[in-house]
Order: C-alpha cells, then sequence, then structure tokens
C-alpha cells in the first residue's frame, strides 16, 4: 500500500471533506492545495465503507488534483451499478462527477467513506431455490432383463412374457423390447423396440439411433419411426427450470432477515445486506398467485410489500431453447408386425424458444413420401390475466390444406378455464394422416373449474371432435367433489353427447380410507339407460414389502363381474394371482414381474427397475445392512451385494452401510456414499472392506500369574506401542505370521512371541496365556 504524498500527510491527518458530483468545495481544495501542487497522479489503495458497511478487500484508487478517481471496475468490485453510472470497466472516472454519490476520504486512516443512492448500487441477489449444480453422472457396465409373465387359464392355457434386455455402460444404454406368445398353438415373438441411446449432460441433449417417437407440440401429432434422433432432453438437469419464474426486488435499510410467502404460505427465510435485493425463482406456485416479502428497517419494524405473479409451465424462460430432429423411416403395424416399415425416408423437427419471459415461439416440420407439412405458433402471457396461445400450419404435396389452433387458459386460486379449438381447411394432412390416421376437422375443448374452500371441486367441461367423412361427438360433462381428508370423498359425474342423444350417464360415489394401506371404493349409476354398480376393496402391499389383496364386485347392463386378486411384493420381483368371473364364465391368471441384473460378475433378482439402481458391494462380506436416504432396505447377500432399485437418474442418491454390523475383524475407511446413476443405468457403489489381522494376547510372568497392568507393550513387528490390561490382557494389531513383544515390567524387560493365523470366522482370536521371559542385561 502506498502513502499519499509524503509522510506529511499522515502527521497532518488530512481529511478531505464530503464531495458531492460537481459542488467541490474551495475549502477542501486550499487544505490540500500542497497535493495539487505537484499535479502528479498518487496510487492509493483505500479500505471502502458504502453506506456505512465495510466493502471487502482493499481498492485502488487514484488522486489527482485533490480528486479521487476510481475505474468502472473499481466501482462494480465496490458494488456500484456500473452499467447505471455509464462507466465502462477500463474507464477511469473522477468520483466528484458521479451524480447521486458523496464521499470523504480520510488520508490518516487510509479509507473512505462513500454515500450513494440504492438505485446505483447492485442489488443483492439470491436465488431462492439455493440449487447447486447437478452432480456429475456415471455408469458402469451390465445388463438389466426386466420382464413380466402373464399364465392365463380358461377353456385352454396361455402364456405371454414381455422383456425389456437393456445393455448400460458409460457410454449410453441399448435397449429391445418385445412381447413372447407361448400358447399351445402359437408360438412367435413380436418386436416393439430397439434402439441405442447417448444423452450429454453437459449440452441437455440425447441422440438416439434405432425405433424411436418424433417430438410433437400441442397442434401437432409424434409418429412412429426408426432412424436417428437428437433432442434437447431437460430430464439430465432435474433442477433446471424451463418456464419463466418471477424476480421479485426491493431494498433493506440494515442488514436484516427476508421472509417470502406464495399465497400466505411460508417458502422462505434467508438473511440480506442493506441496499437493494433480489430474488429468483421464486418457488410454490402454477397460475395465478401473490407473493409478499417481509424485511425489516432501521427501527425493527416489519415492512411487507405484496407483487401479483402469474407462471405457466408452458412458457420457456428468455433465451432457453428445445429442439428435436427425426430422420429415418416411418413404422407401420406397431405391435402387429416387427419389422414392417414404410420403405421412403420421413423427417421430422420441432423447435422452441424463449423470446421473452412473456413469449415463446415454437414451430414443427415434417416431410415424407410425396408430403411436407409446417406450421409455427406462440404462446403469450398476458401479466396476470393468463395465457393465449395460437398456431398455423400448412401441408403440401398429396395433401393440401391449412390447420389453424386457438387458446387460452387461466388458473386463478378460485376459478380456471382451459379452452382450446382446431380447425383444418382442405385436405390438410400430416405423417400419421399418410399412414391412416386422417386429421379431425374440429376439436374444441373448454373447462371450467371451480374450487371451493380446499375440500370441494366444480368442473364442467365440452369436448367436440369430428373427423370429414367420420363420426363427430360432442360431449359435455360436469363433476363434483368433496373431500374430508384422507378418510372419505364423495363425487358425482354426468356427461351427455349431445351428438348422440341417447348416449349419456350419471355417477355417484364414495371413497373411505380404512387405515392400514385399505381402502374402500363404491360407485352406482346408470349408463346409456342401463343400471352400473362397482365396488373395490383394496390393500396395497408396504414398499418395503409384504402382501396386498382386491376384491371387486360389479355390473353393467344385465351382466356381473368379479374379481379376487391376491399379491406379494418382495424385493426379488413382485407375483400376482387373479380369479375373474365374468357372466359366469371363470378365468385364472398368474403374473410375475421382476428383474434380472448382470453386473460386477453377480447375477441378482430385483422387483421392476425402471430408471437408475445401484448395486452395493461390500467385498464378498455378507449380511451388512444397507440404508438408503437412512432407511433400511436389505442386507447384503452371501457374496456382499445388495441391488437398490428405484433410484433418480442425474441426482444425489444417499446410500450407507450399518457399521456396527461389521465383522469384529474388520475395517472400513467410507460408510457412505452419495451415487448419481446415468438414466436407465446402474451404477456400483463399493464400499471397501479391510481385514484386520489383530488378536488379543495374555501374558503371564515366569511364575506363571498375570503382568502388571499398565506395563508398556512394544510390538517389534511394526513398531506400535500399547500397554497391558487387566488379567494380562493386551490388543495387537496389524499381526505376521511370527510376531514379537518386548514388555517393560518391574522386574525388567521381557520377551514373548507367538504364531497367527487368520481365523475362518471373522473373530478376533485370544491367544495365550503366553509366558513372557525376562531379558539378561549384561554391563558391557
Amino acid at each position: 500500500m502506498q502513502c499519499v504524498a509524503l509522510c506529511t500527510a499522515a502527521a497532518m491527518a488530512m481529511t478531505l471533506p464530503a464531495h458531492a458530483g460537481a459542488d467541490k468545495s474551495t475549502d477542501a481544495i486550499s487544505s490540500s492545495a500542497f497535493l495539487g501542487e505537484a499535479n502528479q497522479p498518487q496510487e492509493v489503495y483505500l479500505e471502502v465503507t458504502l453506506n456505512g458497511e465495510r466493502q471487502g478487500p482493499l481498492q485502488r484508487f487514484v488522486l489527482r488534483g485533490g480528486k479521487l478517481f476510481a475505474t468502472g471496475q473499481t466501482l462494480a468490485a465496490i458494488g456500484l451499478a456500473s452499467d447505471k453510472l455509464g462507466v465502462p470497466a477500463a474507464q477511469e472516472v473522477s468520483l466528484d462527477a458521479l451524480q447521486g454519490l458523496r464521499y470523504r476520504y480520510d488520508a490518516s486512516t487510509q479509507t473512505v467513506a462513500l454515500t450513494v443512492e440504492n438505485r446505483l448500487r447492485k442489488p443483492y441477489t439470491l436465488d431462492a431455490r439455493q440449487l447447486q449444480a447437478t452432480p456429475k453422472a456415471s455408469s458402469g457396465r451390465g445388463v438389466i432383463v426386466n420382464y413380466d409373465a402373464i399364465a392365463q387359464s380358461d377353456a385352454r392355457s396361455r402364456l405371454a412374457l414381455w422383456s425389456e434386455e437393456r445393455y448400460f455402460d458409460p457410454r449410453g444404454v441399448f435397449s429391445n423390447t418385445g412381447v413372447a406368445y407361448l400358447d399351445a398353438d402359437m408360438h412367435h415373438y413380436v418386436r416393439y423396440d430397439t434402439s441405442w441411446t447417448e444423452s450429454d449432460p453437459d449440452t441437455l441433449s440425447s441422440v438416439q439411433w434405432g425405433d424411436t417417437i418424433s417430438s410433437s407440440l400441442s397442434w401437432s401429432r409424434s409418429i412412429r419411426l426408426a432412424g436417428w434422433q437428437w433432442r434437447s432432453n431437460f430430464a439430465l438437469r432435474p433442477d433446471l427450470v424451463t418456464f419463466p419464474l418471477p424476480m421479485l426486488s426491493g431494498s433493506a435499510a440494515v442488514p436484516t432477515a427476508l421472509d417470502l410467502y406464495i399465497n400466505n404460505m411460508h417458502q422462505l427465510h434467508t438473511d440480506v445486506p442493506a441496499g437493494p435485493f433480489e430474488l429468483t425463482n421464486a418457488p410454490g406456485i402454477t397460475g395465478a398467485g401473490q407473493a409478499t416479502v417481509v424485511t425489516r428497517d432501521a427501527l425493527g419494524r416489519s415492512l411487507s410489500t405484496s407483487l401479483p405473479l402469474y407462471v405457466d409451465p408452458r412458457l420457456l424462460s428468455a433465451g432457453l431453447s428445445s429442439y428435436s430432429l427425426e430422420l429415418g423411416f416411418v413404422r407401420r403395424n406397431y405391435g402387429l408386425d416387427s419389422d414392417d416399415y414404410d420403405p421412403h425416408p420421413a423427417g421430422s423437427g420441432t423447435w422452441r424458444y424463449g423470446a421473452s419471459d412473456s413469449v415463446t415461439v415454437e414451430g414443427h416440420g415434417e416431410a415424407g413420401d410425396g408430403l411436407f407439412d409446417a406450421g409455427g405458433g406462440a404462446l403469450v402471457r398476458l401479466g396476470m390475466a393468463g395465457v393465449v396461445n395460437g398456431a398455423i400450419s400448412a401441408s403440401g404435396g398429396r395433401m393440401q390444406g391449412t390447420q389453424l389452433n386457438l387458446g387460452y387458459q387461466l388458473i386463478e386460486a378460485r376459478f380456471s378455464i382451459n379452452a382450446q379449438t382446431t380447425r383444418t381447411f382442405g385436405d390438410y394432412g400430416d405423417l400419421a394422416a399418410r399412414e391412416g390416421t386422417p386429421v379431425p376437422s374440429a376439436i374444441d375443448q373448454v373447462t371450467v373449474s371451480f374450487p371451493f374452500f380446499s375440500q370441494q371441486d366444480l368442473a364442467v367441461s365440452y369436448i367436440g371432435y369430428q373427423v370429414r367423412g367420420g363420426v363427430s361427438s360432442r360431449l359435455g360433462s360436469v363433476s363434483y367433489n368433496l373431500s374430508f381428508g384422507n378418510l372419505l370423498s364423495l363425487y358425482f359425474s354426468g356427461y351427455q353427447d349431445f351428438a348422440q342423444h341417447r348416449s349419456r350417464g350419471v355417477f355417484i360415489g364414495v371413497n373411505i380410507g380404512l387405515g392400514d394401506r385399505v381402502s374402500l371404493d363404491t360407485t352406482v349409476g346408470r349408463q346409456n339407460g342401463k343400471l352400473y354398480y362397482n365396488t373395490n376393496a383394496v390393500r396395497t402391499p408396504d414398499y418395503g414389502g409384504g402382501w396386498g389383496w382386491g376384491l371387486q364386485s360389479g355390473g353393467s347392463g344385465g351382466i356381473n363381474y368379479r374379481q379376487a386378486q391376491l399379491e406379494y411384493l418382495g424385493s426379488d420381483g413382485q407375483l400376482t394371482g387373479t380369479l375373474d368371473t365374468i357372466a359366469g364364465h371363470t378365468t385364472g391368471s398368474l403374473e410375475a414381474l421382476g428383474s434380472v441384473v448382470l453386473m460386477d460378475d453377480s447375477v441378482q433378482l430385483s422387483r421392476r427397475i425402471y430408471d437408475g439402481f445401484a448395486l452395493v458391494s461390500t467385498d464378498g462380506v455378507a449380511d451388512i445392512p444397507v440404508l438408503h436416504d437412512n432407511r433400511v432396505i436389505g442386507v447384503t447377500d452371501a457374496q456382499g451385494h445388495l441391488l437398490v432399485p428405484d433410484l433418480n437418474s442425474y441426482q444425489d442418491n444417499h446410500l450407507a452401510i450399518d457399521s456396527l454390523r461389521l465383522p469384529a475383524d474388520m475395517h472400513i475407511d467410507q460408510t457412505a456414499a452419495d451415487v448419481v446413476p446415468q438414466s436407465e443405468s446402474g451404477v456400483l457403489a463399493h464400499f471397501p472392506l479391510g481385514h484386520d489381522e489383530s488378536a488379543s494376547v495374555i501374558l503371564h510372568d515366569a511364575k506363571g500369574k498375570p503382568l502388571a497392568p499398565g506395563s508398556r507393550v512394544r510390538y517389534l513387528e511394526s513398531g506400535a506401542e500399547t500397554v497391558v490390561g487387566y488379567d494380562g490382557l493386551t490388543f495387537i494389531e496389524n499381526l505376521h505370521p511370527d510376531n514379537h513383544l518386548q514388555v517393560d515390567t518391574p522386574a525388567g524387560t521381557c520377551m514373548a512371541s507367538f504364531r497367527y493365523r487368520r481365523p475362518q470366522h471373522h473373530d478376533v482370536p485370544t491367544i495365550g496365556p503366553l509366558l513372557c521371559q525376562v531379558q539378561q542385561v549384561h554391563s558391557p
């Protein structure tokens, strides 16, 4: 740190008074005239206070002609908004020239005190979600076979086996699904989907080769094809919020606690420094609501600021985009034929972009043999009045026409409406229409919901659907739900098809929670002029495993049916037995659902694995309890393995083992781990265990009596030292096949030796009593 101008500055304890803009004090000029005589700029490194608060490390200023100068970079480091001051980072500016800023420089203490308006300060920014970066995901190498086998018997026996064969490694996942029919007179296999998928969390994208489903928008349709797909994949970042969230701002007169309430529900408590602040990613709402920020002033009084909010997850945050591009051959007769594809190539593309926090634009296009289709649309937030959406698309080639889509959605606390309408003109078509599924000529949908208090909901809806040259439907419905906590709920519903006047129905029902995962549900009504009734009693098995059952009785149009079901859920899979009787015809079935995993040179049976999983390894040590999120989920098998299903991919999953259950002769350096599996993959959670080559040794003197407690013992092979306890007992670690002990006793130094062999049953052996022979010491 450099002095301002010679040592006399400190001796004079000279202080420059406060300055404000161009109103410089003439007294200040005269009192510091000796500094300006040389007119040489001086670098000074000063301690800075901003509005009475100390601001971190020393900052560089330049003293020239009695005035302080600073660069835009220095001002930003202090906490000023250099962009609002109009000062570039490398440009130097006089503090006297900045409107709204006053300062007092004290040469004796090498400090400068700044007083600025809040508008010139950088706001303190905090993220209400307080999320950290997604941890890096990993994958082991292995094979999963998911299966769902159903055996059914009535007049004849039937057997069907659905399976998924999945190979995974750090590069990606290969998957194949299909159904094998194994009836007595029919044996064949139908393949569903085969693909290889690679994902990149850094670019939030996935590439898939093989069978896939094209992406679509609310006004377009997806198709199945085989080829190549490149798409954005936000699921690779579970912490990423893709839709715009409100930013709340304010100012604190003093360092204070901040509380955030969304719709009068407390969401956040944190501390903020004095000055302006910005709160981003305010959580807790979809649709319309109100945010309230509570701070305190200098006198400790609460200050509340409320702001209306509207959040729609269909929108994209400003600058964020999503995309999908597919090239390949359209799949035909899916589920019936394994390899039926259109020989002509086709392509599809979808794109969405957040033009601002209020406007999201989107586009979609398709092209195939003699047909192309393209369109664009947008979603626009109307402040607190909801979101309107619209799109227009056109097709050419074999099918020429246009399609218009318009919609509106508003979600309020006590009222919500969703209205959508689509119309086609001419012979509008897409790739799905080319394959035999025509585009509806008209679709109308309106749903109005009225939540009453927190226990009731009334909804009225209308759906109109018409296919050119086909049947039409104009269905109106009303429903009402009333809940009494988790114990009892009542519901009523009715519908009328205005295009087919005889198609109508009305139903009333009750659901009762009986505890212990048992519920009773009863519904009665009339449908198309016929009586309908249904009663269910269900007990679901516990997630940790156990039995479940279900009983059902009902009838419709004079046809009665009964069903009884018994289910067992275990760690190795799920078994379900069902007995059905319909119109006097009885059918029995047995279903087995689960997974087989080949990983880490072991074969593991498991309940159905849908996404990520972990295989815990304890180096062959059996019966070690394993915890998932502090809950015991099982013990390791004879090979020291336990498979943990149902993990969240690309998220931390906390696993641990109970070290208190380790054998006495073993130790472990790590008892917990956070595992992050890739999608549809498994990770190896290895807890390396080590054997403690140790023993308890009983030492006796030459008379056969235990050595005195407290005698010092030196283990010669390692140099480690310990002491003798009661009854001549001592504990020695890191043993060798041949071992020697040296003991200092009141009678002199004695020696003992013994051999060691690791026991077979993980017990810490007790060796001895050993005779500790006194060593004769000869003087030279």
